[in-house]
C-alpha cells in the first residue's frame, strides 16, 4: 500500500515556516516603535550610544588619541577624594555617565531635533545627532573638562594647553561624534506604516 501524498498551499507553508526578518523589517520595526514610545526609546538609544562611544574613549590610543575616561571622570567629580580608584568611585562615575547620556539624548528627542537643519531622512537625521554631538562638544570642551575635571591644572579653554596638545580636543569630539552618530542613526521619527 502506497503512502498517500500531500500537498500544501503557500498559506501552509508561511505557517509552517518561520518567517524571515532582513535588516529593513527590523529597522522599520525598531523606527515604529520609537514612533510609539518617543521618551522610552530614546532613554534606550541614550544607554546603546553611550556604552558604544565609551568603547571607543577607551581605545584611542590604538588611534593615537589619549583615553576618554567618561565614567573615571565622573567618579572623580561623584565620589570622595578617598575613594577615587575604587569600585565605588567607578559606580558613581559609570552611574553619572550614563543618567548623563540618557539625558541629553532625551533633550535631543525632545528639544533639537525638531530645531536642527537637515531634513527628516536617514542622512539628515545623522547629521542632525552630528550636529547636537559637536554643540555638546564644545560645551564640554569649553567648561566642563577644563574647568570641572581638571580645574587650575592649565588646561585652558577648549584644553588646547593640557599635555595632549591638540589630541585631547580631538579625542573629546570624536568621543562625541560617534555618541551623536549612534543617536541620529537610531533615533529617527517616521510616518507610521499603514497596514
Amino acid at each position: 500500500m502506497a503512502a498517500p501524498t500531500y500537498t500544501t498551499t503557500q498559506s501552509e507553508q508561511a505557517v509552517a515556516e518561520p518567517a524571515r526578518v532582513g535588516i529593513a523589517e527590523a529597522s522599520a520595526w525598531w523606527y515604529d516603535w520609537v514612533n510609539l514610545h518617543r521618551v522610552g526609546a530614546a532613554a534606550i538609544v541614550g544607554v546603546i550610544a553611550t556604552q558604544i562611544a565609551t568603547y571607543f574613549g577607551y581605545v584611542f590610543p590604538a588611534i593615537g588619541l589619549p583615553t576618554v575616561p567618561w565614567p573615571l571622570f565622573n567618579g572623580v567629580l561623584g565620589a570622595p577624594v578617598e575613594d577615587f580608584g575604587t569600585p565605588a568611585s567607578y559606580f558613581v562615575g559609570q552611574s553619572i555617565h550614563f543618567v548623563n547620556g540618557v539625558i541629553f539624548t532625551i533633550l535631543y528627542a525632545v528639544l533639537a531635533l525638531h530645531v536642527l537643519p537637515f531634513r527628516n531622512t536617514h542622512g539628515g537625521n545623522i547629521m542632525k545627532g552630528i550636529l547636537y554631538s559637536v554643540v555638546l562638544t564644545i560645551i564640554s570642551l569649553g567648561l566642563l573638562v577644563p574647568y570641572a575635571y581638571v580645574p587650575k591644572q592649565g588646561y585652558g579653554l577648549f584644553t588646547f594647553y593640557g599635555p595632549d596638545g591638540w589630541k585631547l580636543p580631538m579625542a573629546v569630539l570624536l568621543w562625541h561624534v560617534i555618541w551623536g552618530f549612534f543617536i541620529g542613526v537610531l533615533y529617527q521619527l517616521r510616518a507610521p506604516r499603514r497596514a
